[in-house]
C-alpha cells in the first residue's frame, strides 16, 4: 500500500520532499514495528526497554517536525501536504502516548535475566 501511495505521489503534483519524507516515514514505521516487537517479546531488560523508550521519543519528535514542516509547505499539492502533516502529527501524538505508557509500566515490562523462565 505504501509503495502504491509513493507511486501516486510521484505521478501527481506532490513535491519531491513530500515523496522522500513519505518513503522515510514508512521505513521508520516498519523499523519501529520490528524493533518494538522484538524488544517487548524477547529482550525486556532495563537497557533494551530504555533504548526503546528513547527511540520512541526520537521518532515522535521526528514526526512532529515533519508535521510542522508540511503544514506550511507551499510546494506541490497543498492538500496532500496537509494530509501528510496531519498523519505525521497523529503519529507523533500516538508515539508520545505510548512513551508515557511505557514509562509508567516499565517495571512490569522489564524481566531480569535471572527471573526469566528456565533460569
Amino acid at each position: 500500500m505504501a509503495i502504491i501511495e509513493v507511486g501516486n505521489l510521484k505521478n501527481a503534483d506532490a513535491s519531491f520532499a513530500l515523496t522522500v519524507a513519505a518513503i522515510w516515514t514508512v521505513i521508520i514505521q516498519f523499523g519501529m514495528i520490528i524493533v518494538g516487537t522484538f524488544i517487548i517479546k524477547r529482550f525486556s531488560t532495563s537497557f533494551s526497554v530504555g533504548f526503546l523508550l528513547g527511540l520512541v521519543l526520537v521518532v515522535a519528535q521526528q514526526d512532529l517536525l515533519l508535521a510542522v514542516t508540511f503544514w506550511h509547505n507551499k510546494y506541490g499539492s497543498s492538500t496532500k501536504n496537509i494530509v501528510f502533516a496531519n498523519l505525521a502529527f497523529g503519529l507523533s501524538v500516538l508515539y508520545s502516548v505510548f512513551a508515557l505508557t511505557l514509562t509508567h509500566f516499565k517495571d512490569s515490562i522489564m524481566v531480569a535475566t535471572v527471573d526469566a523462565k528456565g533460569w
